[in-house]
């Protein structure tokens, strides 16, 4: 089934839908400020939406906001609102530009330098409380480890682990003691 049969399936099935909503009265001795309505055709009805959603998730994702509202509580007016969307896309299938999406591209670019940023943060961290526990020497033997890491990681592993394991437990602490106290890390424990 094309997208536009499915839509005419949705809009004639959301308007046999229209008469099963009705009213439900309050009960005796309570005052309601606000109307409460139910469909006699739950499992039916509940289905019809559940396919609108997706529907217009799929191809319509601008509408999704519209819809998602006018779901939040069966009534009346909100099945009319529903149909109403429909309707309009129907009558005009384009999905819109909107400035909107170019907005989420420059919001997306600048989370994403926020968290290169971050990224370089912590690993100055990590570096400067390294230099700060470790000799030249060590730190020179360490990089060297390193760039053979980045060439061979599974053959290399146990040369790291087993230069890490030589600076000590005194030297190894230190480092954690010192990425722990920095104000850039705790900072976001607390």
């Amino acid at each position: 089934m094309n997208k536009t049969e499915l839509l005419k399936n949705l809009i004639i099935e959301g308007e046999s839908l229209s008469s099963t909503i009705s009213y439900v009265p309050a009960p005796p001795n309570v005052f309601r400020t606000f109307s409460v309505y139910k469909t006699s055709q739950v499992d039916k009805y509940q289905s019809w939406q559940s396919s609108t959603q997706r529907f217009i998730k799929s191809y319509y994702p601008s509408d999704l906001t519209d819809f998602k509202e006018a779901a939040k509580k069966l009534s009346p007016e909100n099945h009319r609102k529903i149909l109403g969307l429909l309707t309009a896309i129907e009558l005009l299938p384009e999905e819109p530009s909107s400035s909107e999406s170019e907005y989420k591209s420059g919001t997306n670019i600048t989370i994403h330098n926020s968290q290169n940023n971050t990224q370089n943060l912590v690993l100055n961290l990590f570096m400067d409380a390294i230099k700060d526990e470790i000799t030249g020497k060590e730190l020179k033997q360490l990089k060297e480890i390193l760039a053979e890491y980045e060439i061979e990681p599974e053959k290399n592993k146990s040369k790291l682990t087993e230069k890490i394991k030589s600076f000590g437990t005194d030297v190894l602490t230190n480092i954690v003691a010192n990425i722990i106290t920095n104000p850039a890390f705790y900072g976001g424990l607390m």
